[in-house]
């Protein structure tokens, strides 16, 4: 089967709903769906749901961190890739400054 769905999500400032900030682009027979979530917790059951719709792969946007990462990619159980967005160590004090950490 050709790849022609998939989903990416982002960490949002804390206030979005999943299933209403998303954004859905079609074209050239790819469906990408762009999915704001709140907060850690709600990547994986994003995820999931994008998976059961027909995504055929998960990225995660980099303020996440490999820990959610790979999360996700338990959750999903193989069943797609599932990838991370990195920043190169030059950028790892601006990123930190964006996404603190609560945990």
């Amino acid at each position: 089967m050709p790849f022609h769905n998939w989903g990416f999500l982002y960490l949002g400032t804390g206030s979005e709903d999943p299933a209403t900030d998303r954004a859905v682009i079609d074209t050239g027979g790819l469906t990408t769906t762009v999915v704001a979530v709140p907060d850690h917790g709600s990547a994986v059951r994003v995820a999931q749901e994008l998976v059961a719709a027909g995504a055929q792969s998960i990225e995660l946007c980099g303020g996440f961190g490999p820990k959610v990462v790979a999360e996700v990619a338990a959750a999903l159980e193989g069943k797609v890739p599932v990838g991370g967005v990195t920043y190169g160590v030059e950028s790892v004090h601006a990123l930190a400054a964006l996404f603190p950490r609560d945990e």
